[in-house]
């Protein structure tokens, strides 16, 4: 257990919080202001911490409508005079 004169007390309690917010889908430039990181590289240490917030994450690609070349094919022919 920590206690509240320990030098990291703080850091652990700044570094719990920031990883509550993202995972409460907090984004990134939100927390680097809160935590008043000069840096955004600072603040992205906390995303390899965040395992929820990289599940969520939609695959652009998943969005995809994907056709097979035979249809494709078949629809170029279809659509010809």
């Amino acid at each position: 257990m920590l206690d509240q004169n320990d030098e990291h007390y703080e850091n652990v309690f700044r570094h719990s919080w920031a990883t509550h917010l993202l995972e409460a889908g907090t984004d990134l430039r939100t927390i680097q202001v809160l935590l008043g990181h000069g840096d955004l590289e600072t603040t992205a240490q906390y995303l390899h911490l965040s395992q929820k917030h990289l599940r969520a994450v939609a695959n652009p690609l998943d969005a995809l409508r994907l056709t097979s070349v035979a249809d494709s094919q078949r629809r170029l022919r279809q659509s010809k005079p």
